[in-house]
């Protein structure tokens, strides 16, 4: 995966968690699901970040954290 496709899913993982959050925060969501999703989403972007960091060590800008 080039750095071009690693932001390319850093952006969509990002967007895509952005709008779970924004179910889970509706009444009647099935929370307990979506936050299991998150987590994937989440694992994901960490481990994106990552590779940004071992290929780019250089770079002085740390991965945002997620909560």
């Amino acid at each position: 995966m080039n750095d071009t496709d690693r932001q390319a899913r850093i952006t969509q993982l990002q967007n895509h968690r952005h709008a779970l959050l924004q179910r889970r925060e509706q009444r009647g969501a099935p929370v307990a699901s979506i936050d299991m999703e998150l987590n994937v989403v989440r694992s994901e972007l960490q481990a994106l970040y990552e590779v940004g960091r071992l290929q780019a060590p250089h770079r002085a800008t740390p991965a945002p954290q997620l909560a």
